[in-house]
């Protein structure tokens, strides 16, 4: 919730806000993946290959205890952006803690291994000139993003580097195989647009799985482009209903009463917002 970090905000927008930040188990799995195979690219890089359960001991293994002793202690109530708020502590449906931190384990390392064997051959010899620099909120800063038919949007791409006149973009996805995530890269495929002024023939695009060790490369036409445009397009004005006078700019979120439940409160149990909306389910 925009301003929920603000002294002054009232107690729904603060709570909003914590609850942005709140992550679950899986998504932390994902993050300390996409550390992990990092540091094994950069060491790659500078000639000194590490293994999978190097790498995991080197980086995975120590942020996955930070956060999950910061999630546990409730130190997310002193600062939520800051500090660790996972989804199964905070509403208590995390019933097997050491089961829940084995499975994290096991496909941290699994990735690690797929990425060692089936990625690193066709990217290893990337240099970092080659690379392209992007903004992540952990650096401090305003994240990556473009501005597009006069409205900004976040994008932050895992890994891409140039090649000539091309331009290549890879997603790592340490879970399952979702069609969607097309539609994703075809974001990224915007942002080397606007940004970088790549045309949509020389933006090449790879959304990675490396807990099955597979990888989807795939090229936009310029048809199937304009037609994902018209997607974000209409993604956009959707969104702007819900805010007052449809103002972007002003950015002020229509009042609760005005927001549709879930057509299927069943899956509410699994939103980070779930205690928001519980009075009234």
């Amino acid at each position: 919730m925009w301003g929920g970090w603000e002294r002054n905000a009232d107690a729904v927008t603060k709570q909003a806000y914590r609850l942005t930040k709140m992550t679950n188990r899986w998504g932390l799995m994902g993050v300390a993946t996409e550390e992990t195979i990092m540091r094994v690219l950069r060491q790659q890089q500078a000639d000194n290959p590490m293994t999978a359960v190097e790498a995991y001991e080197a980086v995975a293994r120590p942020f996955l205890l930070r956060c999950w002793k910061e999630s546990r202690g409730q130190a997310w109530e002193k600062n939520p952006k800051q500090f660790c708020c996972l989804h199964g502590h905070y509403y208590k449906t995390m019933e097997d803690e050491k089961t829940a931190i084995g499975a994290i384990k096991e496909q941290v390392i699994n990735c690690t291994q797929n990425f060692i064997e089936k990625v690193l051959p066709r990217i290893g010899n990337i240099s970092r000139e080659m690379e392209i620099q992007i903004q992540t909120p952990d650096m401090g800063g305003d994240p990556e993003h473009i501005i597009w038919n006069n409205v900004k949007m976040y994008v932050i791409p895992d890994y891409a580097y140039r090649i000539g006149n091309q331009m290549h973009i890879h997603d790592w996805k340490a879970g399952k195989i979702k069609e969607s995530h097309r539609d994703q890269l075809a974001g990224y495929a915007l942002w080397a647009e606007v940004k970088y002024k790549v045309p949509i023939k020389d933006i090449f695009l790879y959304v990675e799985y490396i807990n099955e060790g597979q990888v989807l490369p795939f090229q936009l036409t310029s048809e199937e482009f304009d037609e994902k445009k018209e997607q974000i397009g209409k993604s956009v004005g959707e969104m702007s209903e819900y805010l007052v006078d449809f103002d972007r700019e002003k950015n002020e979120p229509l009042p609760k009463s005005e927001w549709e439940l879930a057509a299927d409160p069943a899956s509410c149990k699994l939103c980070k917002f779930y205690e928001l909306c519980k009075p009234d389910l």
